[in-house]
């Protein structure tokens, strides 16, 4: 399910960059060269250099005119201002035909450097325009890319798009919006993302509620695990800063269900959560995507009546126009429409 909080069009975003056609060879170019303690200033355009290189390479002004299509005259006026503005010949005269000088040797072979250089930019343009290469900046929780749509879509958008960087950092919520909005990235995937009216939101899975416990406890020989039978056994909980919707939504089942839970510690991620467990100092409410990590010494258990579940969202920035981002939203939407919102 896609959920905008600003207007979003529908459609997909396409690069308004202008298509680079045979018209940049009528660029003009400005360098400067410095010659001992005065500047000059050389003002020539791409055109002149391509008809250069096609007359060297024919060595025949009437053939190289019929390869280029324009007529011979003109060919011979633009060569002549561009030896002109360079202040050397570039070709010897002969009776039939020309041949390069030796400033021309020289020049030819600077010029296809340059020529070369210059087809290389068009053609990388032309890729990072379309996503075919450049840079994807994403962050994301550390358990959401064990299993399920987040390594999945990974995969699939590195496979279609292997020249692209892939640039991963994990952190909280809070600090991923926080780096979304300073455009230190291109989304985030978080959980239960809270006043994001200003970007838009892409879930990714609904995820359920089970209890960590130590591989011994008595509560895991039980057929069906209820709220109930956790009474008397110390619970490791976790601070509300780290997940307000989260901490609120546990409460809120728990005061429903008429349990009061004896929270004895609260730290500040699931790692911690988990190695209190470990330890045997209580048991903890923890996302199901932990069971992909799971610890030697820990069991996650379902509990029937706990109806607490977690929105793992990709969200971004409306006016993001990035192609890197345009085609990882494109084939994360085409795998959700296959696959549906997955629930674990």
């Amino acid at each position: 399910m896609e959920r905008r909080h600003r207007i979003f069009h529908g459609h997909s975003v396409h690069s308004r960059c202008p298509e680079v056609t045979n018209r940049c060879a009528c660029v003009p170019i400005q360098s400067i060269a410095a010659t001992d303690n005065h500047m000059l200033s050389i003002g020539m355009e791409l055109r002149q250099l391509r008809y250069f290189i096609a007359i060297a390479e024919e060595e025949h002004f009437g053939r190289a005119a019929a390869q280029l299509r324009i007529a011979q005259p003109a060919l011979s006026r633009q060569m002549k201002l561009l030896e002109a503005e360079l202040g050397f010949d570039l070709f010897d005269r002969l009776p039939r035909g020309v041949q390069l000088s030796g400033a021309g040797r020289f020049f030819l072979e600077e010029i296809r450097a340059i020529d070369a250089q210059l087809l290389r930019g068009i053609s990388r343009t032309r890729s990072f325009v379309k996503g075919d290469i450049g840079i994807l900046r994403l962050s994301l929780i550390e358990s959401s890319a064990w299993h399920g749509v987040v390594p999945d879509v990974l995969r699939l958008y590195r496979a279609r798009f292997p020249e692209v960087e892939i640039a991963l950092s994990t952190m909280g919520t809070e600090a991923q919006l926080a780096r979304l909005r300073q455009r230190l990235t291109h989304a985030a995937i978080v959980y239960n993302p809270l006043q994001i009216d200003d970007l838009c939101a892409v879930e990714l899975a609904r995820q359920s509620m089970v209890l960590a416990m130590p591989q011994e406890c008595p509560l895991a020989r039980l057929p069906r695990l209820r709220i109930r039978d956790l009474t008397g056994y110390p619970l490791i909980g976790f601070d509300r800063s780290a997940s307000p919707k989260l901490y609120d939504d546990l409460q809120k089942a728990l005061t429903e269900l008429e349990f009061t839970p004896n929270f004895i510690s609260e730290p500040a991620n699931e790692s911690e959560m988990l190695a209190l467990v470990s330890a045997g100092a209580g048991l903890a409410f923890t996302n199901a995507s932990q069971q992909w990590r799971q610890p030697h010494s820990i069991r996650f258990v379902p509990v029937d009546d706990l109806k607490v579940t977690m929105s793992l969202q990709l969200v971004y920035r409306d006016d993001d126009r990035s192609p890197t981002l345009t085609n990882f939203l494109q084939i994360l939407r085409d795998h959700l429409a296959l696959s549906g919102t997955p629930r674990t």
